[in-house]
């Protein structure tokens, strides 16, 4: 592993090639303190009264998730008995307006004879 090249994502979005060994100088070291970005990171201590408080609070809120979740379910179950009550209404629409159609259509054969008979006693009057 002698010959071997490393490349780093610089910030601009381009690669920089790193030598095998790095070993900075001073100005370099100064230009690379303005990249490093100082964090403070706390850490959260619980004593075991707060642990049992988020722990209560953790339960209480399943089990609002599960009301919700029922409440839902209970929701879900109308919804879907209307929708059958909306399917009953709409089969006895189609029922009724089949029944209609069928009804216009001798309707409109009736006419046309109603029509035929007139124009036959026309011609008949005519001769």
């Amino acid at each position: 592993m002698d010959n071997y090249e490393v490349n780093v994502l610089t910030r601009k979005g381009g690669w920089k090639k790193l030598p095998q060994e790095v070993i900075p100088s001073k100005d370099e070291l100064k230009l690379n303190n303005s990249d490093n970005l100082n964090i403070n990171v706390t850490e959260d201590t619980f004593d075991s009264k707060n642990l049992e408080d988020a722990n209560s609070n953790l339960f209480e809120n399943f089990t609002e998730i599960n009301i919700i979740i029922e409440k839902l379910k209970t929701v879900e179950k109308e919804k879907n008995n209307l929708i059958g009550e909306l399917d009953q209404l709409m089969s006895n629409f189609e029922i009724r307006k089949n029944s209609l159609d069928k009804k216009l259509i001798n309707i409109q054969k009736e006419k046309e004879m109603y029509d035929k008979a007139i124009n036959l006693i026309n011609s008949l009057k005519n001769v």
